[in-house]
């Protein structure tokens, strides 16, 4: 059948509401995933002028916030003693302005880590081709009035022993002074095994007075000569945790700051 000639066709025209009206889905032109683009082009001059603004306002902005944090809270300041006067004891030194001269007395805090890296029985520097080293040496001390007590060694002997500060400096001395030290320590250690052969020798025969003569002679000859020939230096005093020490050379001592 041919509508277009029908002359009784009618034309009838149908339209939607726009609730009901279709949906066309459109897919975007870019895809959903895009490769990262490490290849940048430069920045414009524009851009590039912006971006070195922003970064010189954020450097002053920082620069500012610093200046007024340190006007709020300001840095302690460490307490600069002179070397020439003493501390507040405890004070927690080390080694420089810890050491000083006072007249013919060297006076060493207890927390001095080192003596100065001189020779203390000559003043020559300790270091070089010359040699040298530091060396421990124990020191005791006690308050004189315990002598008191000698009147019975036992009580003297238990008295110190309680009583007693000890302390331990670390003194430099040079290659020829440790070498006379050995030679020292040599002597003492013959002397007392001379001593040891010559009480047996003599108590053998009935010698009884003559090997207990032997006996103190020799303790006392070696804790003498332990204490003021072996030792480089002597002990004065300790006092407020300063240690007092003698017999040091004058070109030593002149080295150091008096006080």
């Amino acid at each position: 059948m041919n509508y277009a000639a029908d002359t009784n066709s009618v034309n009838i025209n149908i339209t939607f509401p726009t609730s009901v009206q279709p949906r066309i889905n459109v897919q975007p032109n870019n895809p959903p995933y895009q490769q990262p683009q490490f290849n940048q082009p430069p920045q414009s001059p524009e851009n590039r002028q912006s971006s070195s603004e922003y970064q010189l306002l954020n450097q002053t902005g920082f620069q500012q916030w610093q200046q007024d944090n340190r006007q709020m809270n300001p840095p302690m300041q460490t307490p600069n003693y002179p070397a020439q006067a003493y501390p507040p004891p405890g004070y927690p030194m080390m080694n420089q302005g810890s050491v000083w001269r006072r007249g013919s007395e060297l006076v060493v805090h207890q927390y001095a880590s080192n003596l100065p890296d001189c020779c203390v029985k000559c003043g020559e520097q300790i270091g070089g081709y010359a040699g040298g080293a530091y060396i421990s040496q124990k020191f005791r001390w006690h308050n004189p009035l315990v002598y008191i007590a000698l009147i019975s060694p036992l009580i003297y002997c238990i008295l110190a022993a309680a009583l007693s500060q000890r302390v331990k400096v670390e003194i430099p001395l040079c290659s020829k002074h440790l070498e006379a030290r050995k030679s020292t320590g040599k002597t003492l250690i013959s002397s007392g095994i001379a001593a040891i052969v010559a009480i047996f020798f003599f108590g053998s025969f009935g010698y009884i007075g003559l090997s207990f003569l032997i006996f103190f002679a020799a303790l006392i000859g070696i804790t003498l000569g332990y204490e003021y020939l072996y030792k480089p230096l002597q002990i004065s005093k300790i006092e407020n945790d300063y240690i007092y020490l003698k017999n040091a050379d004058n070109n030593y001592l002149n080295r150091l700051p008096p006080c």
